[in-house]
């Protein structure tokens, strides 16, 4: 074989073999599908922000990923043999996976609540404490789950650690291109030291993921009795339609 066939079998080589690592890595591995024992369960999506070569907020040698992912693994942890909840991580490794992708898995695996874990950052050390994000098509309302989702995670979270709140706040996001209820949870400033200290501590991380379960629980209580008092409410409004019979006066001759 000549030089020039050599090279094109190595080309084609290298080509499949980008093309499995990249589809493989896109894949959620299988431990991060819902089990078949998951039927009937409300499926969380867990999503450990950034990963691979996408460190995220930093500070010295320490990444954020790192705790992104601890968190979320010990929220799954906590989940695991939950009657109501099943849980689908949308990256178990230290991978990087495209947000359309980390969408897709969720959808794909039929959940219906996404949370998506990250550590915030800021120019001045001083910033610390706990917030959500939500995109900016949702509307603030008392009816919107995204909303009621974004304020009981923080609620619960900042009840957990003792951090400070810094409530619900709206950006451009990618989670826009979900309708299921899909919020940003901060769990803390790399940049504060003091917060730092914690968020790399596994004692703290084990109150941010008991935090989490218990806002991801106190919003499928709320979303349960909502439907319910919607249903009620429906039915009643059908009920007190009625229709009020005519009568019809006998013609008279003229």
């Amino acid at each position: 074989m000549n030089k020039r066939g050599y090279i094109t079998i190595a080309v084609i080589v290298l080509a499949a073999a980008a093309a499995v690592a990249y589809f493989g890595f896109l894949r959620p591995a299988a431990g991060d599908k819902p089990a078949v024992s998951a039927k009937g369960k409300v499926i969380v999506a867990l999503d450990a922000g950034h990963g691979g070569t996408d460190p995220g907020a930093t500070s010295g040698d320490y990444n954020e990923k790192v705790v992104n992912l601890a968190v979320v693994k010990k929220v799954q942890a906590l989940l695991a043999n939950d009657k109501q909840i099943s849980v689908l991580l949308t990256r178990s490794t230290d991978l990087l996976v495209p947000l359309e992708e980390r969408i897709r898995i969720a959808q794909d695996g039929g959940a219906s609540v996404y949370v998506s874990v990250h550590v915030d950052s800021y120019a001045t050390a001083e910033v610390s404490g706990v917030g959500t994000w939500v995109d900016l098509t949702r509307k603030e309302s008392e009816s919107d789950a995204t909303y009621q989702l974004a304020r009981r995670l923080v609620d619960a979270t900042v009840t957990a650690t003792g951090a400070r709140n810094r409530g619900i706040q709206k950006q451009d996001s990618y989670l826009q291109r979900t309708t299921m209820p899909a919020v940003t949870l901060e769990v803390g400033f790399i940049t504060n030291p003091t917060e730092r200290a914690l968020l790399f501590d596994p004692a703290y991380q084990d109150k941010l993921a008991a935090g989490i379960v218990a806002g991801i629980r106190d919003f499928l209580a709320w979303r349960e009795a909502f439907q319910s008092a919607s249903s009620a409410a429906a039915s009643t409004s059908t009920t007190k339609t009625t229709t009020t019979p005519t009568t019809t006066k006998p013609a008279t001759k003229p």
